[in-house]
């Protein structure tokens, strides 16, 4: 078991690596050294230095709880370490546009907006944020044949037919094939974001917003698109810190009934 040096000194090993891009340090270590001596050792030293979860992965976990969040600070901090980590510029405003179905609109604006702000302090972001030149299609038909194809690709066989048999699709047909059309027919189209982390994300925002019926299906989604026991259980963690720790115990209940259902 680690120690709480051991901790430490990974935070230390951790934050060399993305202060050099970060504001200077919270007046949180004014008001309250506890609070940050916890933040630093629980946080930067112990749940993102945990293995099982690709780092990058880890903060597309911790932006999408922070975009469901909404509060600037914490996002824009985020936003900040995802980008000194590698995440492209293209794959940020990707998350969010993703996220516009799943968070809703005014928390993907609200992100938009702070990610806006966050590549505007640096040349190299800014140089990054050129707008996709992807053509969309003409019908809502073609973008439901592409999205179902999509689908099938990622998640497996049995999504197309799950799409079908949602609630939405039997009680308001209309919206659901727009809204379905649209997200898989042309945005996944569209983004930069790979399967694995799109899950993440998608796994992320449904435990932070506890719509726990949906993150069944979704885990099982994840199995299909290439996640690891191990890295949906770290989402969860990861997560768990920017939204709380019972979220925590509630999304990995559900998790484990998948797993043994899968015999994973």
């Amino acid at each position: 078991m680690k120690t709480a040096k051991q901790l430490a000194a990974q935070a230390e090993e951790f934050r060399a690596v993305i202060d050099a891009h970060l504001p200077k340090p919270s007046p949180m270590i004014r008001i309250s050294p506890d609070h940050t001596l916890i933040g630093n050792e629980v946080m930067w030293g112990g749940i993102w230095r945990e293995p099982g979860l690709d780092t990058q992965l880890r903060s597309i976990a911790t932006i999408t709880a922070q975009c469901v969040n909404g509060h600037d600070f914490g996002l824009m901090h985020q936003i900040r370490v995802g980008l000194t980590l590698g995440i492209s510029v293209q794959k940020i405003k990707a998350m969010f546009v993703e996220l516009k179905f799943y968070a809703g609109v005014p928390a993907s604006v609200f992100a938009l907006l702070m990610a806006d702000r966050v590549i505007s302090e640096r040349d190299e972001w800014k140089a990054q944020d050129i707008a996709l030149d992807v053509p969309w299609l003409d019908s809502l038909e073609e973008k439901m044949q592409r999205g179902r194809a999509l689908r099938s690709k990622h998640w497996g066989e049995s999504a197309d037919h799950d799409l079908c048999e949602e609630l939405t699709h039997e009680m308001v047909p209309g919206a659901a094939e727009i809204v379905d059309g649209y997200l898989y027919g042309e945005i996944w189209h569209r983004s930069p974001l790979t399967a694995k982390e799109r899950m993440v994300m998608v796994l992320s925002v449904l435990m932070c917003r506890q719509h726990f019926k949906q993150l069944k299906r979704q885990i099982g989604y994840a199995l299909d698109a290439g996640l690891t026991r191990h890295e949906i259980c770290e989402t969860f963690a990861q997560c768990g810190w920017y939204r709380g720790w019972p979220h925590v115990e509630d999304a990995l209940e559900i998790a484990k009934e998948v797993f043994t259902e899968r015999k994973v």
